[in-house]
């Protein structure tokens, strides 16, 4: 029988806040009408993928092909249907492992996502300075989601916790600038 984590009372606000991912699922444009507005071989891949009606295998295709050539937005959505468990089995762990590729290109999306994951240890072991870390990257890039849930994963978080996160922030912060010099 499959345990069932239990979490404390913060981190089950945040879930039901946050429950579903970052995407918030799929563009409402359906097929039919993204073919009105353009051709079907005008569309980028991931469009097709995105607007096929619950068969979700093609997506799967073109996600996966995308993600292993190292694509971003391939790699987040691979993950978010992982997490979602539509079209896969869903697999925390490979969903975790698809957004940690997208995040560390600076996918927004994916920083948040995975860092939900961290902050209720889900394909991840807990943790809430990792959690705090992405969510803050994505918030740095105007992720109006990570931008709600900064400052209540802070105050989740003991003096010490938030210490050492603004600490690795700031190396990270000072890591990014000296690649751009």
């Amino acid at each position: 029988m499959k345990k069932i984590p239990v979490f404390p009372p913060a981190v089950m606000l945040l879930l039901m806040i946050f429950l579903s991912p970052a995407a918030g699922g799929f563009p409402s444009v359906s097929l039919r009408q993204a073919d009105t507005q353009q051709s079907a071989s005008d569309l980028s891949p991931l469009l097709l993928a995105q607007n096929v009606a619950n068969d979700y295998s093609e997506a799967i295709i073109w996600y996966r092909q995308l993600a292993e050539q190292g694509q971003a937005d391939g790699q987040y959505y691979l993950g978010l249907m992982y997490a979602m468990g539509k079209g896969l089995p869903r697999d925390y762990k490979k969903a975790a492992m698809w957004y940690r590729k997208a995040a560390e290109q600076g996918y927004p999306d994916a920083q948040f996502d995975l860092g939900r994951l961290y902050a209720v240890g889900e394909g991840v072991e807990q943790d809430l300075v990792q959690a705090y870390i992405l969510i803050t990257l994505a918030a740095r890039q105007g992720h109006k989601k990570a931008l709600r849930t900064k400052d209540f994963m802070a105050m989740q978080m003991s003096p010490q916790e938030m210490a050492e996160a603004r600490e690795l922030l700031m190396r990270l912060q000072q890591k990014s600038q000296e690649g751009h010099d």
